[in-house]
């Protein structure tokens, strides 16, 4: 019996806190970079109340001959020649709760874009990027 009102007043407790946390809306904006610190993007607001994300630090921003990598894969042959460094990764996301967003994400590997959905918990940023059913996630980190 005790247990039983232990586990209880323990999911009361985790609600409560759960139910503050979603009462102030998580601050998305910044510079995050990578768990592996492969590249950083900066989030940043746009049309209103929107997010968007360009690519600003690369771990090898060159290719092996020394020049700049570039978005050769993008669908756009016109986009071809633009740096990856500073180009947009999302354009657009909008909040769906106090921690959460959908939009899309671009992806240089291949040109396309992808469904994306993006949660912030203090200084952990974990987007996931989707085709049909196959998602792939990437865990940031807020720079100091």
């Amino acid at each position: 019996m005790f247990l039983r009102g232990f586990v209880v007043a323990a999911a009361l407790g985790l609600l409560s806190s759960l139910a503050s946390a979603e009462a102030a809306p998580a601050n998305p904006y910044g510079d995050w970079t990578l768990s592996d610190g492969r590249l950083t993007v900066k989030i940043v607001p746009c049309r209103g109340a929107q997010v968007c994300a360009n690519l600003i630090r690369l771990q090898e921003p060159n290719n092996g001959d020394g020049t700049p990598k570039l978005d050769l894969k993008n669908r756009n042959a016109a986009l071809r020649s633009r740096h990856l460094i500073g180009m947009p990764l999302i354009d657009g996301m909008s909040r769906t709760g106090s921690n959460t967003w959908q939009g899309q994400i671009y992806s240089s590997d291949d040109g396309d874009f992808y469904r994306a959905y993006a949660t912030v918990q203090g200084d952990h940023l974990s987007v996931k990027g989707c085709w049909f059913v196959i998602c792939r996630d990437l865990n940031f980190n807020r720079n100091k």
